[in-house]
């Protein structure tokens, strides 16, 4: 898989042979990328489920001290099948999440998703071993083991994207020997006491644990969203644009599911001519309007022309060249817009909390035709349920046919490239919040000039530090490096790398352009000019 697969999984190689619940993870996330059909994935499914059983099974067996009894192989594989569908039915939900992350970049999916598969993975690691799990807790031995396997796993898979190509497969190899290390020792924990364990009833120990995570998962994500909601809502307004300002003019651009009342802020400080950009667009006068959550739903085709318009519009009213400060969503907006606009009227542009390759999977068009085939046409249903959902919990209301998320996915190969890609002519730079690289394979392709703030996705517009970096792009003046925050964002992203979902090969997808997978920048712009004509 290191040297056959896509480069950019290669830090999953180690997890082929990982205890639970890391192997089980590992087979679900290729699989819900890698069908083409409803057919092909319930195929699929049994083939993982019938080979991960066997191989945990054979493996756990290897790993057995040799002054403990070992148990029938047909009574092991047996519980070994029953422990695997379970691990997959309440693991695919977090699956799901991170073949999410790999659409949209959006980094706290990644902080849903594998905390919970570690907190799930400690409550029921020791199944492999011992056939009353759901019932006994695991030892506390076991338990840190455990969380040495996770350390192994990580640091490993970070080391194996770092490597070059040619050195891949030893790292990943010696990295596959400290997981068998791990696993002896875990099941060495474990046997003994299988053997001498006196049977009492008890409550269900793993069965309440578990439950009371995805429950914890559920509450949390609702609280969340609330506190988000009370905090935005009771948040101080920064002052309003003064009508006086006669500097440059500069369009701010927020992000994803925010809305706006029509009243334009000092976003930006300084003597700027602030305009607000409208997801809905502009009135018969030429004005922004109000918009609403739903409208930064519109799709990145429609909404590049929308900022098209209004950019000529401020370049109009104004006789200067626009400046754009964009966060998020909006950022991928403003890059489709100047790299598909020749001789776009823009000074600089300034992105906040940019997505970083987004579109890297592939989910078709039709979900709800029947059974319906195409690339990750089971994960993309599995999405759109998962979407249900988090709109009964919380503001976001989407679909996976969400036209943003569609167009993100349909325009892969481009989008995904626009990172890489600085506009020529245009003033540009990239301000990251520290979490960027979780939701990037490593390393990151960046092309921008950029720094790194302590921060989280889609908090940067407004913090001081950044207004700063803001000021001096605008003006020209340059912008001092970030240091040992870029360094911890790179620590960060190669951390990550092993709990990615592995990209779709851009070949297998016949919507996708193959040739801009390896072409040039000139390329990447030359389809988003067809595109947006």
């Amino acid at each position: 898989m290191v040297t056959i697969g896509p480069q950019a999984a290669a830090a999953l190689a180690p997890q082929l042979v990982a205890p639970v619940p890391f192997g089980v993870f590992h087979d679900l996330r290729w699989l819900l990328v890698y069908h083409s059909s409803w057919f092909g994935f319930v195929v699929e499914l049994w083939l993982v489920l019938g080979i991960r059983t066997v191989l945990d099974a054979l493996l756990t067996r290897a790993a057995w001290p040799h002054e403990v009894e070992v148990p029938p192989w047909r009574e092991q594989v047996r519980a070994s099948l029953k422990f695997t569908t379970v691990q997959a039915i309440v693991l695919l939900p977090f699956a799901v999440l991170v073949f999410a992350m790999a659409v949209t970049a959006l980094s706290w999916l990644f902080f849903v998703a594998v905390p919970v598969v570690v907190m799930v993975g400690l409550l029921v690691h020791h199944g492999a071993v011992e056939p009353n799990w759901w019932r006994d807790p695991p030892s506390r031995r076991s338990a840190r083991l455990f969380m040495e396997l996770f350390g192994v796993l990580t640091v490993g898979g970070g080391l194996v994207a770092l490597s070059p190509a040619w050195l891949r497969p030893l790292v990943a190899g010696g990295t596959g020997l400290l997981v068998a290390w791990c696993r002896v020792r875990m099941v060495g924990a474990l046997a003994g006491r299988v053997a001498n364990r006196v049977r009492r009833r008890r409550a269900p120990f793993a069965l309440v644990g578990v439950a009371s995570v995805l429950a914890l998962v559920v509450v949390g994500t609702g609280a969340g969203f609330a506190v988000a909601v009370a905090v935005e809502s009771g948040r101080t307004p920064r002052p309003e644009v003064r009508s006086g300002a006669n500097g440059p003019p500069v369009l701010v651009v927020k992000g994803f599911n925010s809305q706006w009342g029509g009243t334009t802020r000092e976003w930006v400080e300084g003597d700027y001519q602030l305009r607000r950009f409208s997801y809905r667009g502009l009135d018969a006068d030429a004005n922004p309007r109000a918009y609403s959550r739903d409208d930064t739903h519109r799709s990145v085709r429609a909404l590049a022309h929308a900022m098209r318009r209004q950019v000529a519009e401020l370049r109009r009213a104004t006789g200067e060249d626009v400046s754009i400060v964009a966060e998020s969503e909006g950022a991928l907006i403003a890059q489709a817009y100047v790299s598909g606009t020749p001789n776009a009227p823009v000074r600089a542009l300034v992105l906040l909390s940019p997505l970083v390759e987004p579109g890297r999977v592939h989910y078709p068009d039709e979900l709800h035709d029947g059974w319906g085939a195409g690339w990750g046409v089971v994960a993309g249903t599995f999405l759109d349920a998962l979407a249900t959902g988090l709109s009964w919990v919380g503001p976001v209301d989407v679909s996976a046919d969400t036209p943003l998320f569609r167009s993100i996915v349909d325009e892969e190969p481009a989008l995904r490239r626009l990172l890489h890609c600085p506009p020529p002519g245009v003033r540009s730079f990239a301000v990251l919040p520290l979490d960027s690289g979780v939701g990037t394979p490593a390393p990151m392709d960046i092309g921008y000039r950029y720094a790194v703030r302590p921060a989280f996705h889609g908090g940067l517009l407004g913090d001081a530090a950044t207004q700063e970096i803001i000021e001096r792009v605008l003006r020209g003046q340059p912008v001092k490096s970030s240091g040992v925050w870029s360094f911890a964002a790179d620590a960060v992203n190669f951390g990550a790398a092993a709990w990615q979902a592995p990209s779709l090969e851009t070949s297998l997808e016949p919507t996708w352009d193959e040739q801009l997978e390896d072409s040039g920048c000139a390329d990447v712009r030359a389809e988003l000019r067809s595109w947006l004509d």
